[in-house]
C-alpha cells in the first residue's frame, strides 16, 4: 500500500486485541469508508502472532481515523506506555451529523448490537432526533439528525 497523506487531526484508537474486527465492522458501517494502510505482524516478531494487526490507517465518511492493536507482553512498544490502563471513556465520542432518518437509524441499530444505548434515541430539545450509544468494542458514538431547515423542505 502506498504512503497515505496526514491529517492535521486523526482521531486514533487503541484496542486491547479486537482493532481488525473494529475497522473491518466500521468500515463496513459508514458510507465513503475503506482502509488506507495496515502494518501486521512478522512471523518473527516477539509477542505477536503472524498477520496480527497492529496498526491501521482507514477513513470512514471520508475522514480519516488510526487504529492498533496494543502491543502484547514481550513485543516492542509494550514497555513504552502504561497500556493495561487504557480503556475509552463516554466522555470522548465520535460525533455523527445524520443527513436522513434512514441513515440515522441504519447507523443506531448498527453501532448499538451488542453495545450499550447511553441515551436513547430522542429529541432533547436540541436535536430532531439524537443518540448516544457505546458500540462493542467501546468506542461512543453521538448520533444527530438536525431539524429540517426549510432549504431541505
Amino acid at each position: 500500500m502506498s504512503a497515505v497523506p496526514p491529517q492535521k487531526l486523526t482521531t486514533f484508537w487503541a484496542f486491547e486485541k479486537d482493532a481488525e474486527e473494529a475497522v473491518t465492522f466500521y468500515t463496513s458501517v459508514f458510507e465513503d469508508s475503506e482502509v488506507l494502510h495496515t502494518i501486521r505482524a512478522r512471523a518473527d516478531e516477539p509477542g505477536w502472532s503472524e498477520g496480527t494487526l497492529q496498526h491501521a490507517v482507514f477513513s470512514l465518511g471520508g475522514r480519516q481515523f488510526m487504529c492498533i492493536n496494543i502491543p502484547p507482553a514481550g513485543a516492542r512498544g509494550h514497555d513504552h506506555a502504561p497500556w493495561d490502563t487504557y480503556r475509552f471513556s463516554g466522555a470522548t465520542a465520535t460525533y455523527v451529523q445524520c443527513s436522513s432518518d434512514s441513515e440515522f437509524d441504519r447507523l443506531f441499530a448498527a453501532l448499538s448490537e451488542k453495545g450499550e444505548v447511553v441515551m436513547p434515541v430522542g429529541s432533547y430539545g436540541f436535536s430532531a432526533k439524537f443518540a448516544l450509544v457505546e458500540d462493542r468494542f467501546g468506542i461512543s458514538w453521538r448520533l444527530n439528525l438536525s431539524a429540517p431547515t426549510s432549504a431541505d423542505r
